[in-house]
């Protein structure tokens, strides 16, 4: 005789603000009181007689819970690892095949409300040659009070660069262009204000960039790709955040903002000097019982000698769905969206968004160039203790039609 058991989660996920709602560490906390609730009743009632002979024999732990689809269909499967094969395509890869795990550790302390820290790693191989491996950890130490983050990875991707009105035609062409090289990373950020965390970090590595099959009607190409070049990168990173959302994973409600400044200088062990700044702002708003409103703003500059690679760039997968990523690139740029996500049920989400943006090479410069996106996409939850799902997205801009699949949502 073979029991399954559904326990239904009350807790109400979600990414990012300035206030921690006390209704979502409620909600929290009444979910684990009611898992208690339940084992309690199970071994109370087990041994009674309208259940049959079996029923007594049986131990709750050793229930098949629904959760992890790797746990249900693998047995001994620990709840906590994650693993996804996630197809994709876009028109700079083609064809992709990106193998994602992930391994969730939740706080000693089960009385805490910090996130489950992660230790995860990750390769993508495409049909165009582009390869890229990564490992890398998210832990929250402290009761959450300090975050650090580590990272690694190697990539050697190959793509299309655009130039811009090529010799004042007003015509964009695309060079096939190849990068390679290692890139490491890590920060570190303290809690030093309710929801706030600000603290400092470093990144180093080296980027090998050549074009592959130079076009010949092109007499000159820019520096920092003709013929072929290698940057040695090296920036110290000042990191800000604040954030107040109810789930890091798949937040409800809250606010996450986040800035970053990097400068790359020479005695940071850059062949460059330049700097990039970022500053994003997430919201996200409960509507009906399970979904969810959430909108996204993003800027991003840059200044000194940062070569093309470093430049704000439109589109992707996060900013804005919609474009090939790096089709459109300038010191500077901006993409607003929002996103209605429909939680159809424990296991699949369905989702649409629209949104607009811009480049420019300065910020009085912006108003003559919108570019519109908008979308549908789907969800497959892949563990319902960690809220981490498979994504599928379909998205129209002024380009075309753009197609993304990956692991988590968009923002």
């Amino acid at each position: 005789m073979r029991w399954r058991t559904t326990h239904k989660t009350l807790c109400l996920l979600f990414v990012a603000t300035l206030l921690h709602g006390a209704d979502a560490n409620a909600a929290k906390e009444d979910e684990a009181d009611d898992f208690q609730e339940l084992k309690r009743t199970f071994e109370r009632i087990r041994g009674e007689s309208f259940l049959g002979p079996d029923a007594a024999d049986l131990n709750f732990d050793d229930l098949d819970l629904l959760g992890n689809p790797l746990k249900e269909k693998v047995k001994g499967w620990p709840e906590d690892l994650v693993v996804a094969p996630v197809p994709g395509y876009s028109p700079q890869l083609g064809w992709t095949l990106k193998l994602a795990a992930g391994y969730f550790m939740d706080p000693r302390n089960p009385e805490s409300k910090s996130p489950a820290s992660i230790i995860g790693g990750g390769a993508m191989f495409s049909e165009n040659g582009s390869t890229a491996f990564a490992l890398g950890t998210y832990l929250h130490l402290m009761d959450d009070k300090l975050r650090v983050v580590f990272g690694a990875g190697k990539a050697d991707v190959r793509y299309r660069y655009f130039i811009n009105d090529v010799l004042g035609s007003g015509q964009d062409i695309g060079v096939d262009v190849e990068q390679d090289g290692p890139l490491y990373f890590t920060k570190a950020t303290w809690r030093v204000w309710k929801k706030m965390y600000l603290g400092v970090g470093y990144m180093a590595g080296s980027v090998n960039t050549s074009v592959r099959r130079p076009p010949d009607f092109l007499p000159e190409l820019p520096d920092d790709i003709s013929p072929s070049v290698k940057f040695d990168i090296g920036a110290y990173i000042i990191p800000m955040e604040i954030d107040s959302r109810d789930d890091t994973n798949f937040p409800r409600s809250g606010w996450k903002i986040d800035g970053v400044a990097k400068f790359f200088r020479e005695s940071a062990g850059s062949d460059f000097d330049a700097g990039v700044y970022k500053l994003n702002f997430n919201h996200y708003r409960p509507m009906r019982e399970n979904d969810t409103l959430a909108t996204r703003l993003i800027m991003k500059s840059s200044d000194g000698d940062a070569p093309f690679f470093l430049l704000s760039t439109f589109g992707g997968s996060t900013d804005l769905r919609g474009y090939p990523s790096g089709r459109y690139r300038d010191r500077k740029m901006y993409a607003l969206q929002t996103e209605y996500r429909w939680h159809f049920n424990d296991r699949w989400i369905f989702t649409g968004f629209a949104g607009f943006g811009e480049v420019a090479e300065r910020f009085k410069d912006f108003g003559d160039d919108f570019l519109p996106a908008t979308g549908v996409g789907v969800r497959f939850v892949l563990s319902k203790k960690h809220k981490v799902s498979l994504s599928s997205d379909i998205a129209v801009g002024n380009d075309g039609v753009e197609f993304y699949f990956g692991v988590g949502e968009a923002f």
